[in-house]
């Protein structure tokens, strides 16, 4: 990838050109930087809200119709709906995995394959998630595998 920085004092407002063939992951992650998305999801904790990085958030999960973040530290819950937190990550880190869970992908050590369809992930945590028969082709593709 090139990358071109002209300064120009008489600039008002900074501009980003991307020329590509395709749009990757890498271009993906580009563009999520220089717009403006926020680069962070608030989660609470014992009363106190905390901001918390995308690039922290191993998976979000729903559990007796609570929603929770899970970083390597904590567990932090939110008054989100998956769907509004789908909307607020980088689509080429995140992926939904089934009904109640996206998976953050630089957190996955490793994937196998059930004979039903499903793939089983291990997260750097340790923790197993599932990703579901209906979400596992567009996981598949996503990933190259």
């Amino acid at each position: 990838m090139k990358i071109h920085i002209i300064q120009d004092e008489n600039v008002t407002e900074p501009e980003v050109t991307v020329v590509c063939r395709e749009i990757s992951d890498d271009i993906r992650r580009l563009l999520d930087a220089a717009g403006h998305k926020e680069n962070r999801l608030t989660g609470t904790m014992d009363g106190q809200v905390f901001l918390l990085r995308h690039e922290d958030v191993i998976y979000i999960d729903t559990a007796d119709k609570r929603m929770f973040i899970y970083t390597r530290e904590q567990v932090y819950e939110t008054p989100l709906r998956l769907y509004e937190l789908e909307e607020q990550l980088p689509q080429a880190d995140f992926f939904r995995a089934n009904k109640s869970c996206i998976v953050g992908i630089r957190h996955i050590r490793s994937i196998k394959a059930d004979i039903d369809g499903r793939l089983l992930l291990t997260m750097d945590s340790g923790d197993k998630l599932w990703v579901s028969r209906q979400y596992a082709a567009d996981f598949r593709k996503k990933i190259g595998m």
